[in-house]
């Protein structure tokens, strides 16, 4: 029932209340994950506090903006898709290829982002005077622009083998790949920084130079605390994804509403990691709690400022001339 390279149940509709949840659900990431990854693009660009300015935080705000890309276009056509298959219009057929590019585009962007992210930290820990020689902000912006062109080079291949190749590829590939590189570099910064720490409690320096030093690894291990989480995100999300992806293609005996069930569970489980990123930064990194917390105090105060304008300028009623009214 089930052969790689062809959906199995193409010509079997799914049940109407799959598709309604899963469009219900698509509305629900898409609103969160605009919300957010917004938020993390418009603290790294205003920087309020002005310590939002390294390689680091360039590659978490690309990876923003490709979970951005998935709350303004994926998940809002996942939506639409999953409503006309609903209402059983041949809509939906029509839209594929517009879900499923920018889909494969941003899935492909977030994954490599994990892996630049990661190689980063290992990178700065353990070779940290040739990182910060080498790696400057523009590097960072040509490095994030190539990621994009790349991801929507790979991605055109789609229109190529189809869906079900593609998707069973990428399952193969690039989250394998993305996996072991994640692993690797996590286990090589667990042991580097074992090894600092380890040569600093020999040394028991308090000199302002080794003071520093300290309060620089202290940096770094929160940094990498965040993008330990988020890669733990990613794998809860991914795994399960993958074994989705198996399932459409290798089992031959499953019916085609598991099987429908499983393709929807696949497709939002992804969606759902880019709605989960931004909130990892703002609970993890206190940089950007901080950087929030004064947005949001701004945007708080302008309120009021507005609102005391409307009233001098006699926009707004106040407790005087409701009474001189009355």
């Amino acid at each position: 029932m089930s052969l790689i390279g062809e959906y199995p149940c193409t010509n079997v509709t799914p049940p109407t209340v799959l598709s309604f949840t899963t469009a219900s659900i698509s509305i629900l990431i898409s609103s969160v994950a605009t919300v957010g990854n917004f938020l993390v693009l418009l603290t790294v660009i205003v920087d309020p506090i002005k310590n939002l300015r390294s390689p680091f935080i360039y590659f978490l705000a690309n990876l923003a903006l490709a979970d951005l890309s998935v709350g303004l276009v994926v998940a809002p056509l996942s939506a639409i898709y999953h409503v006309s298959e609903g209402l059983k219009t041949h809509l939906h057929q029509q839209i594929g290829n517009y879900l499923y590019f920018p889909y494969f585009i941003a899935c492909t962007t977030s994954l490599v982002c994990l892996i630049i992210l990661a190689t980063d930290r290992f990178v700065a820990i353990s070779y940290p005077i040739a990182y910060v020689a080498w790696l400057d902000a523009i590097k960072s912006f040509l490095i994030s622009g190539a990621v994009w062109i790349i991801s929507a080079a790979l991605s055109v291949i789609y229109f190529t083998v189809g869906l079900n190749i593609y998707r069973f590829v990428f399952a193969n590939t690039a989250i394998t790949v993305t996996f072991a590189v994640l692993l690797f570099t996590n286990i090589k910064i667990v042991r580097s920084f074992r090894a600092q720490v380890r040569q600093w409690d020999r040394l028991h320096d308090s000199s302002e130079e080794n003071i520093a030093k300290k309060r620089a690894l202290k940096w770094e291990k929160k940094m990498v605390k965040a993008l330990v989480i988020v890669l733990g995100i990613f794998l809860a999300c991914f795994l399960p994804s993958c074994v989705c992806i198996y399932i459409i293609n290798l089992c031959s005996t499953c019916n085609c509403v598991f099987i429908h069930s499983i393709r929807d569970a696949q497709l939002l489980l992804v969606m759902i990691n880019s709605g989960i990123n931004p909130f990892v930064y703002a609970c993890r990194m206190q940089n950007f709690r901080e950087a929030f917390k004064v947005i949001l105090s701004r945007e708080k105060l302008k309120g009021q400022h507005r609102i005391t304008r409307a009233v001098s300028e006699g926009g707004l009623p106040t407790a005087t001339t409701e009474v001189a009214n009355s």
